[in-house]
């Protein structure tokens, strides 16, 4: 048999992704859109011997093609032509969210209605008669509860009996279309208002702004509170992840000491201990803490605080020329770069999206967490939290600097302004958190394992040869390619070669620097605190810290940018550009702290 072919569809904020997830669980595939700048997951669902493939469309409030979300999904809609379509409706929003579900009957299309949110329905007082809603409009409908996985087998259920139903269009919305592809919106409001507010009750006490509102939407408290809210997150992250990181060492560490005793030729020996297991293994350690930083971004999401920051910002984000749109890329760069350039097409204006897309790699990602956290734990071992929440917060405002500049060079003439749906406090499930956080970190793992293997092999064959001299000594590949650049950066306190070697293979991804310096010096992570006090200082290293900050993104980074932009000149310009940056940025720092030392 066929596997049946599901849209998911939904607007913004529905629980769409949640739902996808607890269907499909971690088997995502995940890639883009041929010839499209948009993002797409797809899932494989065996049930009751068929498979279901489920094909998740951009979050969209219509299907006309107006946005580049809703082109994807009308294109898909068209193209493609699903079997069944699933939308995931927020039942505490129904009249906005059918206005979507008109619009795909208006194109014959076989509709599953996931209702979402009932739990929060019931406690915000609405009455939502299911039974009586699915019998009005003529369609299956199946309450969920998206991210708790609940009635997920009776979703899959009717989505194989209605692939099995030849479409009948429900008699009721014939009055509301207007053509093949388009409704009568006053028509369609009009109608609920008549058909489906008896069974759409809403309570009559009038539902309040939260009063923790009052305090975390206030003028003046709201960016306090921001920074100490990020500042306990990430006290939280390393108080969490330092003893699971130390223990991961220590395996490694065994394993190091075991290979010891086995005999084998000098070479292999070197290759696997100090290439592998100090270049690799110092690399995985970070696992804890990139778990951690992905779950506390899913935290911040699904309870909700997230949206209020992007309202809170927008004033703040017009004086440097963008919206507070801009800020949800922003957070996900914390997390990844290369996602959080992907995410500014949500930004409508091609001039601020332009710009979000190139002053991304400002934010600091995950993958910069670890250098931050090695060198900040060895040099500021008392304020290493201050330390790092700053270089976050100095990555912020060059950012915003930046977009300064940018929104007075590009010219575009587009009128932009936000509007964004303040989604409502939610209990985050933990569940859901873990599975969001676990995911990414999957990812990381892959790259540990691909990207990073190849790069650590590449700095041991450089340190390694020429046979004869010793490992990673200044007569070695390395060492030569080191010392010819270090000159560059002997006014920045880190002019030893080997920092600035880590530099060169951090372009590959920046775990790759802490992985480059184990390997060049041999050992782990734990005793570079021993090796590093001989090659830089504090004002040396809190200078290093900032270009990794600033440098060139990741190889990875740089594509996406390409991508996004369609020119590989954006791409390149960015990737030089930065460079200067981060070394005027490391420059002045590294001498400001000598003369205040003084």
């Amino acid at each position: 048999m066929e596997p049946i072919k599901v849209a998911l569809l939904g607007n913004p904020n529905t629980g769409k992704s949640s739902l996808l997830n607890s269907l499909a669980g971690l088997q995502l595939h995940v890639g883009n859109w041929p010839g499209k700048t948009v993002e797409k997951k797809e899932g494989v669902i065996q049930y009751r011997g068929r498979e279901i493939s489920i094909v998740d469309l951009p979050g969209a409030y219509s299907i006309k093609p107006y946005s580049e979300e809703e082109r994807v999904s009308n294109g898909f809609i068209t193209s493609e032509n699903p079997d069944v379509i699933v939308q995931v409706v927020d039942v505490n929003a129904l009249q906005r969210n059918l206005l979507m579900t008109y619009e795909l009957i208006a194109r014959n299309k076989k509709v599953v209605l996931a209702f979402n949110f009932n739990r929060e329905a019931k406690e915000r007082g609405l009455k939502v008669n299911i039974k009586k809603i699915s019998s009005v409009l003529k369609l299956p409908i199946v309450p969920v509860e998206a991210d708790r996985g609940e009635n997920n087998n009776s979703l899959l259920k009717e989505i194989i009996t209605l692939s099995q139903k030849k479409y009948v269009r429900p008699a009721c919305i014939n009055r509301l279309i207007i053509s093949k592809n388009n409704i009568d919106r006053k028509k369609a409001l009009t109608f609920f208002s008549k058909k489906l507010s008896p069974f759409y009750k809403k309570s009559s006490v009038e539902q309040k702004i939260p009063s923790i509102d009052r305090v975390i939407m206030n003028k003046y408290l709201a960016f306090p509170i921001f920074i100490l809210v990020m500042y306990g997150i990430f006290n939280i992250i390393f108080s969490l992840s330092r003893p699971l990181i130390h223990l991961i060492e220590a395996f490694f560490g065994i394993i190091s000491e075991l290979l010891q005793l086995i005999p084998m030729p000098v070479l292999l020996h070197s290759f696997v201990t100090n290439g592998v297991i100090n270049g690799v293994g110092t690399v995985v350690s970070f696992t804890p803490l990139i778990f951690l930083l992905f779950a506390m971004i899913a935290l911040l999401e699904d309870s909700g605080y997230l949206g209020r920051i992007v309202v809170l910002t927008d004033r703040l984000f017009q004086k440097f020329g963008i919206t507070g749109r801009s800020f949800i890329p922003m957070i996900l760069g914390f997390g990844c770069n290369v996602p959080a350039i992907l995410c500014t097409r949500i930004i409508k204006n091609r001039k601020e999206r332009l710009i979000g897309i190139l002053t991304n790699s400002f934010i600091s990602c995950g993958a910069r967490l670890p250098v931050y956290v090695l060198f900040a734990g060895i040099f500021f071992p008392q304020s290493a939290a201050l330390v790092i929440i700053g270089l976050y917060l100095f990555g912020i405002l060059v950012n915003l600097t930046a977009s300064l500049v940018l929104s007075k060079l590009v010219k575009n003439h587009e009128p932009d302004s936000l509007i964004i749906e303040l989604p409502p406090y939610r209990r985050p499930v933990f569940t859901n958190i873990i599975r969001h956080a676990w995911y990414h970190t999957k990812e990381f793992l892959k790259r540990a394992g691909t990207l990073i293997f190849l790069a650590v092999i590449v700095v041991w064959f450089l340190a390694s040869f020429p046979l004869g001299g010793e490992y990673a000594s200044q007569t070695s590949l390395l060492g030569i390619i080191g010392r010819t650049i270090t000159p560059l950066f002997s006014l920045n306190g880190f002019g030893h070669w080997t920092f600035v070697v880590s530099l060169i293979f951090g372009v590959l991804a920046k775990e790759v620097i802490i992985g480059t310096l184990g390997t060049i010096q041999g050992v782990s992570a734990e005793n570079l605190a021993a090796v590093f006090p001989h090659y830089v200082n504090q004002a040396g290293a809190l200078s290093f810290m900032v270009f990794v900050l600033l440098y060139t993104p990741c190889v990875a980074s740089i594509a996406a940018m390409r991508k996004e932009t369609g020119k590989w000149s954006y791409a390149v310009a960015q990737s030089f550009v930065t460079v200067i940056i981060a070394w005027i940025a490391s420059f002045i720092v590294f001498q400001t702290v000598l003369l205040i030392a003084k």
